[in-house]
């Protein structure tokens, strides 16, 4: 976003002051707390190729995982997805979250594949990029590293590989230091300061963000109530434009004609019936993943961990039903569903 800012003629003079929810749209307007119209579009323009280069990547990831039915089928899903599109506009983290934790996806498949130092070098220069894009993408990188190491000693110790453990985990360790390396390098509010407290003090701003954003807008209160959240939120996926119900008045007029947009996206889920349909192809093509000989078992061993992570975490951490803490989700959803299009297509096809 800053060298968006920096194309379009910006400088550090003509940055913001951070918004105020304590007060109205009108205040922040007048008052410096929002960018200029220029300035928030250029940051926009940069969202969305980030975004647009994350629907290649998530074709390839497909496409290495299955055929080209499913790469095409959840590429579709992907690219026309209401809240993938409106949350990888706007000039936040999640394009850039989407585009390099599917790309450290692709690093790990390369690594599994021929664990070689160029396949370290590139799964921590790649991890580094997915973290520094968002913490949250640690979630990934663990699932990853963890398969990294336990398929290639699983091989060795049945006696299918000729990798040695301690190169292995030497390689491991590269990918480790890389990442850290690239991670710092992309955060300057880190440099000169106390790596462990920074990351006691990042915590302890997250839980107080998190806390403040429950005790404002309410949160779940039984598990119940949370996995009503997740099904709502990730199967059924209406779009939802604003967290504060104040915004409701603010931007109506926005909202009304990015609705009418033909760029809006399609909800494959967009009702109940609709989210029933689609959970039971996500089951269908979950179990034809699982069990399908085609898929290189490595593959189906981080694929496994990379989608088990993510649903687990994005179900059980997540306090209040806010659309895009369910974001990561997506990818899984249209990776397994597309699978069991494909497997029930096939079945339809073989009757």
């Amino acid at each position: 976003y800053g060298l968006a800012w920096h194309l379009a003629g910006y400088t550090l003079a003509d940055v913001n002051e951070q918004w105020d929810w304590g007060a109205d749209w009108d205040y922040n307007m007048s008052t410096g707390h929002a960018p200029p119209a220029g300035m928030l579009l250029a940051a926009r323009y940069a969202s969305a190729l980030l975004l647009a280069g994350s629907v290649i990547v998530y074709f390839v990831l497909c496409r290495m995982i299955g055929g080209r039915g499913e790469a095409y089928l959840a590429s579709l899903y992907y690219a026309l997805h209401p809240a993938i599109l409106l949350n990888g506009r706007r000039a936040m983290m999640e394009s850039a979250t989407f585009l390099f934790g599917l790309a450290l996806l692709i690093a790990g498949i390369l690594f599994l594949r021929r664990p070689s130092w160029w396949a370290a070098a590139l799964l921590g220069v790649v991890g580094g990029f997915a973290v520094a894009a968002k913490h949250t993408n640690l979630f990934t990188v663990a699932a990853v590293f963890v398969v990294c190491l336990l398929f290639p000693l699983s091989r060795w110790a049945a006696r299918k590989s000729d990798l040695q453990p301690a190169s292995l985990v030497l390689r491991l360790v590269l990918a480790a230091v890389l990442l850290g390396v690239v991670f710092y390098a992309l955060n300057p509010v880190w440099w000169g300061s106390n790596p462990v407290g920074h990351v006691d003090r990042i915590l302890s701003l997250r839980t107080d963000l998190l806390e403040g954003q429950v005790n404002a807008f309410g949160g779940y209160a039984k598990r119940l109530d949370q996995l009503a959240g997740f099904f709502r939120q990730v199967l059924i996926a209406s779009p939802v434009y604003y967290e504060d119900p104040r915004f409701s008045a603010w931007i109506a007029d926005p909202v009304a004609a990015y609705e009418a947009s033909p760029w809006r996206g399609i909800s494959i889920g967009g009702s109940v019936i609709g989210a029933v349909i689609l959970l039971a192809l996500v089951g269908n093509g979950a179990w034809r993943f699982a069990r399908n000989p085609r898929i290189q078992t490595s593959v189906r061993w981080l694929i496994g961990a990379w989608a088990l992570v993510i649903v687990g975490t994005t179900l059980l951490l997540t306090p209040l039903e806010w659309q895009r803490y369910y974001l990561p989700v997506y990818p899984v959803i249209g990776l397994f569903a597309a699978s069991g299009v494909v497997q029930l297509v096939q079945a339809i096809k073989a009757r």
